[in-house]
C-alpha cells in the first residue's frame, strides 16, 4: 500500500487507532517542550530538565519522525483529530481536584490514623479555601 493510499476501516477501529495515536502525539508535545528546554517551577511541583543539548536535538529529530509516521497513518486511515477544548478540560480537572482536596479534610484523614485536632483546625479551612478557588476557576470558564 502506497503512503498516500486510503484504507477503508470500520468506525470502531478508526476510533481506537485515533485515540491511541492522539495519546502518543499528546505525550510527544510534553517531550517536545522538555527538548526545547522548558520546565515548570511551581510551589510543590517542579521539573528538573536535565537533558543535554545532544539529547535535546536527538529527541526533537525522533519526535519529528514519529509525527511523520503518525501523519501517514492519519491520512491513510482517515483518522479524526483529537481536539481538546480548553474550557472543558479545565472544568474536568477542577472537578477531579475538588474531590481529591475533599479527601484532605480531617474527617477523611482518619483512614490513615486519628489526626491531631490541630491538624484539622489548620488544614480544613485552608482546604475549603482551595476548593472555593477551584470552583471559582471552573466558573471562570463558564463566562
Amino acid at each position: 500500500m502506497a503512503s498516500n493510499d486510503r484504507l477503508e476501516i470500520g468506525e470502531n477501529h478508526r476510533r481506537a487507532i485515533s485515540a491511541t495515536l492522539a495519546m502518543v502525539d499528546r505525550t510527544l508535545c510534553l517531550f517536545e517542550r522538555w527538548a526545547k528546554g522548558q520546565d515548570v517551577q511551581s510551589v510543590l511541583y517542579k521539573e528538573r530538565n536535565n537533558l543535554s543539548p545532544r539529547q535535546r536535538v536527538a529527541i526533537l529529530r525522533i519526535i519529528r519522525d514519529i509525527r511523520r509516521a503518525i501523519g501517514e497513518i492519519h491520512q491513510s486511515l482517515q483518522l479524526t483529530d483529537d481536539v481538546e477544548i480548553t474550557v472543558t478540560t479545565i472544568r474536568g480537572h477542577c472537578s477531579i481536584l475538588w474531590v481529591a482536596l475533599e479527601e484532605l479534610q480531617a474527617r477523611h484523614l482518619r483512614r490513615y490514623g486519628e489526626p491531631l485536632p490541630e491538624l484539622g483546625e489548620y488544614l480544613d479551612p485552608r482546604v475549603q479555601k482551595l476548593i472555593r478557588l477551584l470552583r471559582k476557576l471552573s466558573d471562570t470558564t463558564m463566562e
